[in-house]
């Protein structure tokens, strides 16, 4: 009762073609294995490691669940366990199929064209010896692929999407992009293509449209996503003004805590593992920004200090943002009560880390002519 009620909930929307013509894998296992193929070759490797494990609970002699999950394993000699996993495998109980996929999947990069050509000259009609042929650096080997097998495609049509756009097949053509990756979502529901097609819309600026779809991807299994790497770029994206205002006002609070001695505010744009290093307008050597700075007596008293003509650049990822400003206002020696105008411009690098935007680095100069702090 319990494996067929997990079948139930594993294979109700199950419409995927085969990807094997024979495995060693029983009927129920069988069926959920194929699913589990279809999310790996569609890069969701977690949801095909889940399948694969639901498909050996219900037969542990599946050999292809089992080939499933030592090809989600990473094969590098370091700490890779995917060598461990096929050797853990009883080979003489594999179809032949499988065992051509257990071949390939152990076999060395330079080796494995030739593994794929013997395997395909013994399996013609199988789709997934056939789809070994397919390579991320010819898009054209997948659309050779999806025109061989049209109901196995999906992930074929999803990689074809990028060749339209990147000008693989003619002149770039977005709108053959955007057809091919939707086909992708008719065939297989799951988040990669709607992540493609996320991406997709953010090549063409469109970070809006983007962050909508990569939350549908997200939405599959929200905990652990790999997208939500996506989501706070197409976010920040999208909210980029109000993300660079937030920097200049962080940077005026943390100028405001310096010059008031304020470590335990100054404290709150500070990361752990981060060390600012900063440069004073008075050109003394870098030096390293901490507690330490505020412990040492300082020689003058601010009069007057403002931040102005600030502007932010990002980086493509938009986790490391460079503030370029400018400083002015007058401050008075304590010792003989000189009262001195200031006029500076600097820069500073911040930093988007799991404890928000923190400071990474900054550096002051005098403008020309002008002065900056006195040397200390």
């Amino acid at each position: 009762m319990k494996n067929y009620f997990l079948l139930l909930v594993l294979s109700t929307s199950i419409t995927t073609a085969q990807w094997f013509e024979k495995t060693s894998c029983n009927k129920n296992a069988d069926k959920i294995t194929n699913q589990a193929i279809e999310s790996l070759t569609n890069l969701e490797y977690s949801i095909a490691l889940g399948m694969a494990k639901a498909a050996l609970t219900l037969d542990p002699n599946c050999g292809c669940a089992k080939l499933v999950v030592a090809a989600v394993s990473s094969n590098n000699p370091d700490f890779g366990s995917r060598r461990a996993k096929l050797d853990a495998i009883d080979v003489s109980k594999l179809s032949a199929e499988e065992n051509v996929w257990y071949t390939f999947l152990g076999a060395s990069r330079e080796d494995r064209s030739k593994v794929i050509e013997a395997g395909v000259s013994k399996h013609p009609n199988s789709p997934i010896i056939n789809y070994l042929t397919t390579n991320g650096t010819d898009f054209n080997s997948y659309k050779a692929f999806a025109e061989k097998f049209p109901k196995n495609a999906a992930s074929s049509y999803n990689m074809m999407s990028y060749g339209y756009l990147r000008g693989d097949f003619g002149d770039p053509n977005k709108e053959m992009a955007m057809e091919y990756v939707k086909k992708s979502q008719t065939m297989h529901d799951g988040p990669n293509a709607y992540d493609s097609m996320a991406e997709h819309y953010a090549s063409i600026g469109e970070y809006e449209k983007a962050l909508e779809l990569e939350l549908k991807a997200v939405d599959f299994a929200e905990f652990g996503s790999t997208y939500w790497n996506s989501v706070q770029l197409y976010w920040s994206k999208t909210n980029q003004n109000e993300v660079s205002e937030n920097i200049m006002q962080k940077q005026k609070k943390m100028q405001e805590a310096i010059l008031t001695r304020d470590y335990e505010s100054y404290s709150a744009f500070e990361h752990p593992d981060i060390t600012h290093s900063t440069g004073d307008s008075n050109l003394s050597p870098f030096y390293e920004f901490n507690k330490k700075a505020f412990e040492a007596e300082a020689p003058i008293v601010w009069d007057s200090f403002d931040m102005n003509d600030m502007k932010v650049s990002f980086s493509p990822d938009m986790k490391t943002a460079v503030l370029t400003f400018y400083g002015s206002g007058s401050y008075t020696f304590k010792a003989d009560q000189k009262e001195v105008s200031y006029s500076t411009r600097g820069s500073s690098v911040w930093v988007n880390t799991n404890k928000g935007w923190k400071i990474m680095h900054s550096s002051w100069a005098p403008n020309q002519g002008k002065n900056g702090i006195p040397q200390s």
